[in-house]
């Protein structure tokens, strides 16, 4: 009979499956009563406010030690929200949580859900969600930019609660167009609905008022209205503008390198700066902007500056240019120039002719060089540094502490051949390095006086 053929096979399972059909259907029932039992329970929700109360009646005694680790709470709304959890056990199978809102951020929707909590019955877990909106009156508790508006927007309006945009153009009123929009946090691709961002459909006037009127019936999410007007005066910020620079406009004799600067009317928050068409990386500090060129400029040529700041408003200058004229040299004049890029070395000029190149080593990141222009000062045969426990040969001051000066050696005076090997790259604590035999050459052949350029 086994081996009859495809038929035979056929009738034989049809028999044994009518024969363990008892035994399939028990199984099928079991199996509906347990998933039955994991998903079906009793849940009673009360809210009142930014507190809800859920009573759990799991339908079976539960393993109730450890049932914290199996809660977890979400908040649909607001990524910055917390929410206590407080529960206790009623008897061996009811669970009364109470939950509350406890954060300045009322009335958001949350889901509750116990996750594979254990029961006293082998093989059974309980797990459950629920949807809780807790209740809050939308109240208006921030408004942002409001005293220094950027005549771009935005305006932020930050409320105690997600807000239903659903016709929120009905209910947000103003002298002016406005386009409404949720906030987006970027980091996270969040949208807050407690915040409500205004970009004006056309550019404000600067340092005008504009009244703002939020009216009743401006609904939340959780369904709670606002009860009474609220009105609000907005003022834009100032325009900034350009009170000085250095060099001034139209000077003449300006260094090859000099320190752009430029003061604002108002506190900055960025600028842009180009030096003939080429951007500049620029500094801020309070209501001042300072930058050093990228490259030495060339002698005795007109340069332009074109500046524009941002203030801490967010307001633009008007586009500044400012033109100067940068100083001649001499064909015979000397000068030094320390270039700090991914190759360190020392330029010696004579006019604008290169005559000598000398391998360095500047400054470590956590203790660069100074850079600017800067006049030689005084001189030594050697010096010792206690601080360091090293010394070196043919010192030439550029600038306070700064020098120019051969490898470091240690206490007995010998060379240190690590020291030696770090040459053109960063190594020293602000100092320019340089061989001992370019060192002496320096020492002896740079008088004092002579202009020095230290830049990156």
């Amino acid at each position: 009979m086994i081996w009859l053929n495809h038929g035979g096979y056929r009738m034989i399972f049809v028999s044994d499956l009518r024969k363990y059909r008892n035994i399939i259907i028990i199984i099928i029932f079991l199996t509906a009563i347990i998933f039955f039992f994991q998903r079906f329970n009793l849940v009673v929700t009360e809210i009142q406010g930014d507190t809800a109360i859920v009573k759990i009646n799991f339908l079976v005694p539960m393993k109730q030690f450890g049932i914290e680790e199996k809660i977890h709470i979400k908040s649909y709304h607001l990524s910055h929200s917390k929410i206590h959890c407080d529960f206790n056990w009623e008897s061996k199978n009811v669970l009364r949580v109470c939950l509350k809102e406890i954060s300045d951020f009322k009335g958001q929707k949350a889901i509750f859900m116990i996750k594979g909590a254990e029961t006293k019955i082998p093989f059974l877990s309980k797990s459950l969600s629920v949807l809780i909106q807790f209740q809050a009156e939308p109240k208006l508790i921030k408004v942002e930019n409001g005293k220094n508006t950027p005549t771009d927007g935005p305006l932020i309006l930050q409320f105690n609660t997600p807000i239903d945009f659903k016709n929120i153009e009905q209910y947000i009123q103003t002298d002016v167009k406005f386009e409404i929009r949720p906030y987006e946090v970027d980091s996270n691709k969040f949208i807050d609905y407690c915040k409500l961002v205004l970009y004006p459909d056309e550019k404000l006037e600067n340092e005008r008022n504009y009244l703002l009127l939020i009216k009743k019936g401006l609904k939340a999410q959780c369904g709670e209205m606002i009860k009474e007007d609220i009105k609000i005066q907005i003022t834009t910020a100032p325009k900034p503008y350009i009170t000085k620079t250095f060099p001034e406009q139209s000077a003449k004799w300006v260094s090859i390198y000099p320190k752009i600067t430029a003061e604002m009317s108002e506190e900055l928050s960025d600028a842009i700066v180009t030096i003939d068409g080429v951007k500049q990386k620029v500094k801020i500090k309070g209501n001042k902007l300072e930058l050093l060129p990228w490259e030495v400029l060339r002698a005795n040529k007109e340069y332009e500056v074109q500046i524009q700041g941002v203030s801490k408003y967010g307001e633009k200058t008007d586009l500044y240019s400012l033109k100067f004229t940068t100083m001649p040299l001499k064909e015979d004049q000397l000068w030094v120039e320390v270039v700090l890029k991914e190759k360190h070395e020392v330029l010696i000029h004579k006019g604008e002719e290169v005559i000598r190149r000398m391998p360095a080593s500047g400054g470590k990141p956590e203790e660069p060089s100074v850079l600017g222009t800067f006049y030689i000062q005084d001189r030594g045969p050697s010096f010792f540094s206690p601080r360091f426990n090293e010394g070196a040969l043919y010192w030439v001051r550029i600038v306070d502490q700064y020098l120019f000066h051969g490898i470091p050696r240690d206490n007995h005076w010998n060379i240190i051949q690590s020291e030696l090997e770090k040459i053109g790259k960063p190594a020293s604590h602000g100092c320019i390095r340089l061989l001992d035999e370019d060192a002496k050459w320096f020492y002896e052949n740079i008088p004092h006086g002579t202009m020095v350029i230290i830049h990156e």
